[in-house]
């Protein structure tokens, strides 16, 4: 059902941490009592829980800029330094310009800086979790880190933020129409991308309406209760999906050398969607590069697909391919490539895919095309 990764479900949405996610995570901190600390507390959790993504508009230049672009400047340290600063400093400019320093709650200047810094910390780490990875530490070092533990869409996190925040939270027209406008879209991207997702999607969407309609019977159990609830559930679901996922690992890595007692150059196992017990792994060992499944319900063995592949990065092309000048921005955010040559008239085309997302030749996310010259040698094959 899942033979390709995150762009098979969402060619956009698969490029970081959705939106949604990180939506929620800003407005549940911002219903807790760190939203009434200062004048401007909610639009600062909110939107720096976002502001790293304003990378997004790196995608005006070209897609391969943007791969290598992206989860980079905007998400490294220097940039989690700049901009909460500059976040707070434009709503002080705000105030200023508008002369609304009588209007309670005050600005607190300490506690809005703050509040910017901490939305925009939860960004990247939540962006880390999955496998398309985070580079830490730009624009010192190019070097992607991946926490292979949550999906990059994932449901349950969808259902907890999504429950804790709307619970108890008053039914209003414009809070019902944002969340039919966002479901809508939800649905409709879903259904042309990964219809098998669907129910699940539809599932979520169906719980959470009931949370917005839903009126608390005992008063002690405020928007703000459920709100912080939702985080702490989410982060305990975050920190079991962090273990497991270290011991699914180990367990891919015990299981795949019983089979071939060479060490392992490459691993990365990371979850299916909607479902925690199933996992998926690409292990790179002896020049191959090799996928498969495996589930902890029943005997949690190994079961590997069709796609047996050269590891792109040990044959005599890859040089070439990198020295090209062509596709930069993927060649640079690659993590397991491999390659199929078409062959033409006057050039060679080296299609290169990445086996975390895509096991067939494709174009769209996932994979690229370098021209090569004709009298380059015959290259991997299958």
């Amino acid at each position: 059902m899942y033979a390709v990764h995150a762009d098979g479900l969402f060619s956009t949405a698969g490029r970081a941490m959705d939106p949604v996610t990180h939506t929620l995570v800003g407005a549940s901190l911002a219903a807790t009592q760190l939203g009434r600390r200062t004048r401007y507390a909610v639009p600062a959790l909110v939107i720096g829980a976002n502001l790293p993504d304003i990378d997004v508009l790196s995608y005006l230049v070209s897609s391969d800029f943007a791969l290598g672009f992206r989860r980079g400047w905007t998400h490294g340290v220097l940039a989690l330094a700049v901009l909460p600063a500059l976040l707070a400093m434009i709503f002080l400019i705000r105030e200023r310009l508008r002369g609304d320093r009588g209007i309670d709650p005050p600005v607190a200047v300490g506690w809005l800086f703050g509040l910017c810094y901490l939305a925009a910390l939860t960004h990247p780490f939540l962006d880390w979790l999955n496998v398309y990875g985070l580079r830490w530490w730009m624009p010192f070092s190019d070097t992607w880190y991946y926490g292979d533990s949550v999906f990059i869409m994932d449901p349950w996190l969808w259902l907890i933020l999504g429950v804790g925040w709307l619970a108890g939270r008053r039914a209003t027209r414009r809070l019902f129409t944002s969340f039919a406008v966002v479901s809508i879209l939800l649905v409709m991207m879903v259904a042309s991308r990964a219809p098998a997702y669907l129910p699940v999607v539809l599932s979520v969407l169906v719980l959470l309406l009931l949370a917005l309609v839903w009126r608390p019977g005992s008063a002690s159990l405020s928007s703000q209760t459920t709100a912080c609830a939702g985080l702490l559930l989410a982060s305990l679901f975050v920190f079991s999906m962090l273990i497991l996922h270290r011991a699914t690992e180990q367990r891919v890595i015990d299981q795949v050398q019983r089979l071939d007692s060479s060490p392992l150059d490459n691993l990365m196992v990371g979850p299916l969607p909607a479902n925690p017990t199933a996992w998926e792994f690409v292990v790179e060992q002896d020049g191959r590069l090799r996928h498969g499944h495996i589930s902890w319900l029943g005997q949690g063995s190994l079961s590997f697909s069709g796609f047996d592949w050269p590891a792109v990065r040990s044959s005599e092309l890859w040089s070439e391919v990198e020295t090209s000048g062509q596709a930069e921005g993927f060649l640079s955010w690659v993590r397991f490539p491999w390659m199929e040559i078409a062959s033409g008239e006057a050039e060679r085309r080296a299609h290169i895919m990445d086996a975390r997302y895509s096991r067939v030749r494709t174009r769209g996310f996932g994979g690229t095309v370098v021209t090569l010259s004709e009298e380059t040698g015959s290259g991997p094959q299958n």
